[in-house]
């Protein structure tokens, strides 16, 4: 509503910051977003007497740890019960929907990713979008994996290990089966691709044209999960309808 009503003022991306502007705008507080050593645009702006706080939620290993930053900002903005509340809710609605998920004895092997520049990029079993796939009963087939950040492999390597797999999730940001076919006719080898069985979150926008799985999923990983359920069980959840997922269209 703010950023529609012209209350919100750009101030860049990431760590590219504008120090000037945000020396104008004079805020109480800068929440920062810094990956790796000092920034002087930060170093500025404390300088000038305006304290910088750093938000760390993308370095959590789980789903309901990011979910649970809200707290952060319920300290900032003095709700703190408000943001606890909300937060007990959005972990109580993803532990239900874990434990209905656990009680199929099936899980569909699934795979995830796609190729950028001859890379094929996908999560690591431990990563968030890893614990998400296991709590939703999905047999992701990198499961076994370890590390930081995303995986690379290479075509080859994913074919054969994934040829015959039921789902494919998230292929990247291809947003049609014939987008996928015309970015490498090899894809279709894929038994995901041959039985329409391929999901993705890229279509799902919001109101400016972003993608609403990264503007609202990292602080509702309920509603991911429901989602995951949905295509991998859709007899558990009957009445649910997708969020941030969808059938990949032709």
């Amino acid at each position: 509503e703010r950023i529609s009503e012209g209350l919100i003022k750009e101030i860049g991306k990431n760590e590219s910051l504008n120090p000037e502007l945000i020396l104008e705008l004079q805020p109480e507080l800068v929440m920062g977003f810094i990956i790796d050593g000092a920034s002087k645009n930060y170093s500025t702006i404390k300088n000038a007497g305006i304290p910088v706080i750093f938000n760390g939620d993308w370095t959590e290993q789980s789903p309901l740890g990011k979910a649970e930053w809200i707290k952060v900002f319920g300290l900032l903005f003095e709700k703190k019960h408000e943001a606890d509340s909300i937060f007990k809710t959005i972990e109580k609605q993803y532990n239900e929907s874990k434990i209905l998920a656990a009680e199929v004895d099936s899980a569909p092997t699934a795979i995830s990713g796609a190729l950028y520049q001859n890379v094929w990029y996908l999560p690591y079993g431990t990563s968030p979008e890893g614990q998400l796939m296991k709590d939703a009963n999905i047999d992701y087939l990198w499961s076994d994996t370890e590390g930081s950040g995303s995986l690379g492999l290479s075509f080859e390597v994913v074919l054969e290990k994934g040829a015959n797999a039921d789902l494919w999730l998230s292929p990247s940001n291809l947003s049609s089966k014939s987008s996928i076919e015309e970015n490498n006719p090899h894809y279709t080898q894929f038994k995901a691709f041959k039985t329409d069985n391929i999901y993705t979150m890229s279509n799902t926008q919001g109101d400016t044209g972003g993608v609403l799985y990264y503007e609202l999923g990292t602080t509702r990983p309920d509603l991911i999960l429901k989602d995951l359920i949905k295509i991998a069980h859709p007899e558990l959840l009957p009445e649910y309808e997708f969020t941030f997922f969808e059938k990949l269209p032709n």
